[in-house]
């Protein structure tokens, strides 16, 4: 479930004039491609790869005057579905015979969102404009996107010349190492998808069925400095774009979830009260792209999760404080 999940977690945004003023020809592609991947209804398969996971997933995008709608289901491996209808996600796994409800969560999304994420993140990368070629049998054009420093990751992508639908993306490591891969094999735009389309095969009623509540926000304006937990160190353009309490669906934990951004890649840190028999992350850990580093803290498991690269999950988390507000 966790590849399909990783698909599906979203932050932010657009490409500021900087971009624009030095790449016109870039600036407009991705201006599209942000219309392209709320506005098109299309269907299709992608090969998603991330390290030596390889996974095949057929996907159903249908947009129109309710919003999107759209269903993935894996075609190797274990069976899995996740059905999101705007930001209302229902992952079904009937391997473990569950299904979890919950609302898109804060953080990345499948590729049709990096679009979105596109905007006061130019000062801290340089992009510009590749070759043509073909991904699915489609002409695409290329768009190279490279960090100013080694905090973050870089992206290469392809973009359909006729609908503007990104075909396929690579994140890039600071070696130049590909270390993720989203590449559709076969897709069709603009054709109606029938409602059954978007039905589940897999879930039943013997399945148990949990629902994680929608986590409440905190006014970061409002409350700026008002937070016992400190983290003391980002990198140069990101900043606390969203903050979260949350209940776990399977364990009735409160977690806070802060995420910090520069537009394009971002990080989050998890706060959570230390529960008996609870596994926790230790050190560091990664699958392709994703690095993570946790630690325990004044009773508390804290942990720091991003698509970026280790030394920066490392040290945010190093710097972390806990400070009572009544103290600062």
């Amino acid at each position: 479930m966790r590849f399909l999940l990783h698909l599906l977690v979203v932050t932010f945004v657009s490409f500021s004039t900087t971009a624009s003023a030095d790449n016109p020809e870039a600036m407009q592609i991705l201006e599209k491609m942000t219309s392209a991947a709320k506005t098109l209804t299309y269907e299709g398969v992608f090969n998603y790869q991330s390290g030596r996971n390889l996974q095949s997933i057929r996907i159903f995008h249908r947009a129109d005057e309710n919003g999107e709608l759209e269903r993935m289901i894996s075609l190797n491996g274990a069976a899995r579905e996740v059905i999101r209808s705007n930001d209302m996600v229902t992952c079904i796994n009937p391997d473990g015979k569950q299904v979890n409800i919950s609302r898109r969560p804060l953080g990345r999304g499948f590729p049709s969102d990096l679009p979105r994420r596109l905007s006061s993140a130019a000062p801290y990368y340089e992009v510009e404009m590749g070759g043509k070629s073909r991904i699915a049998g489609k002409e695409a054009y290329q768009l190279l996107i490279t960090p100013i420093d080694n905090y973050r990751y870089g992206y290469h992508l392809w973009v359909d010349a006729d609908t503007y639908l990104l075909l396929k993306s690579e994140l890039v490591g600071q070696d130049g190492d590909v270390l993720e891969t989203f590449s559709f094999s076969s897709v069709s735009t603009g054709e109606p998808i029938p409602d059954y389309k978007f039905k589940s095969l897999l879930a039943d009623d013997d399945m148990v069925w949990h629902k994680t509540e929608p986590g409440k926000p905190i006014d970061i304006e409002k409350h700026p400095h008002e937070f016992e937990w400190q983290v003391n160190w980002l990198p140069d353009g990101f900043a606390l774009v969203a903050l979260q309490n949350r209940l776990r669906a399977n364990n009735g934990a409160d977690v806070e979830q802060r995420v910090y951004s520069d537009g394009l890649s971002s990080v989050s840190v998890f706060i959570e009260k230390i529960r008996a028999k609870h596994n926790h992350l230790h050190g560091a850990s990664h699958v392709g792209g994703i690095n993570a580093f946790g630690t325990i803290m004044n009773a508390h498991f804290v942990t720091v999760v991003g698509e970026v690269p280790a030394v920066t999950v490392e040290k945010i988390g190093s710097t972390i404080a806990f400070t009572p507000v009544n103290q600062q």
